[in-house]
């Protein structure tokens, strides 16, 4: 197959070059159009009435200094819109992407880019918390694998339209499971005040989260990884309106113009 890659960590990150590499060597032709540095958590945005940069680093491998949407709208507008890829794949993530972190993650929306645009595409995060040298190639290794084993039974599987498929790896995989992304995040929201030392009328916060919540839902992604259980679920790419419209008719009418 002809695979696009784009990620949200940039294209010097550990992740893609291990998923470039191995998808490679499976004989897939690879192009991997994705940020020049770190632009994690940037969901959907896209970089409009900006002149965006794409530099070519090496051969198939593009460099952009925009959003991962931006990376994958490019991608499939202009680098390859002579040679359209069969699949997007959107990581390896460095970091677990489930639950409601998936309205932030801008791995997912590079994948969910591709998907209003009419392109089957996966989003593939591993825990890399606290990983380095060789436990850090092991994981983000066998994240690759996962996406190879999913492409090549591609063809048994009725893939819906304006959807992604998102897929987690945590660190000591055992199983792979069907979940449901939602509910809970997998982090404990947090916002730090830190102090300012020059402005009175000046405050600084961080916003973050550090520690994890513990598994309850099993039927969760955030419970299911927390189990050492590789998680795949179909998520939604387009924001539509839903069955809570009918509530709405009791304003109408009573709305003045």
């Amino acid at each position: 197959m002809h695979l696009l890659l784009c990620n949200d960590d940039g294209y010097k990150a550990k992740g893609i070059r291990v998923l470039a590499k191995y998808l490679s060597s499976l004989g897939h032709k690879i192009t991997v159009v994705a940020p020049n540095g770190e632009r994690s958590a940037q969901s959907h945005a896209m970089t409009f009435y900006h002149p965006l940069r794409v530099r070519l680093v090496a051969e198939g491998v593009y460099a952009v200094d925009g959003t991962p949407a931006d990376c994958a709208a490019l991608g499939l507008h202009k680098i390859l819109a002579e040679n359209p890829p069969d699949f997007v794949v959107s990581g390896i993530n460095h970091g677990l992407n489930v639950g409601i972190d998936v309205n932030y993650s801008g791995t997912v929306g590079a994948a969910t880019e591709a998907a209003l645009m009419g392109f089957k595409a996966i989003a593939i995060s591993a825990d890399s918390e606290d990983l380095e040298g060789e436990e850090l190639e092991a994981v983000f290794l066998k994240a690759a694998k996962i996406v190879g084993e999913v492409l090549e039974k591609s063809h048994i599987l009725e893939w819906p339209k304006l959807e992604v498929l998102n897929i987690n790896v945590p660190k000591q995989a055992n199983e792979i499971t069907l979940a449901e992304c939602g509910g809970e995040s997998l982090y404990v929201p947090h916002i730090e005040e830190l102090s300012s030392r020059y402005k009175k009328n000046l405050k600084i916060y961080l916003i973050g989260g550090l520690s994890r919540h513990e598994p309850k839902d099993m039927s969760q992604d955030v419970s299911l990884i927390r189990s050492n259980k590789v998680t795949l679920s179909f998520v939604k790419a387009k924001q539509s309106s839903s069955e809570s419209n009918k509530n709405l008719e009791i304003l109408i009418g009573k709305i003045k113009l």
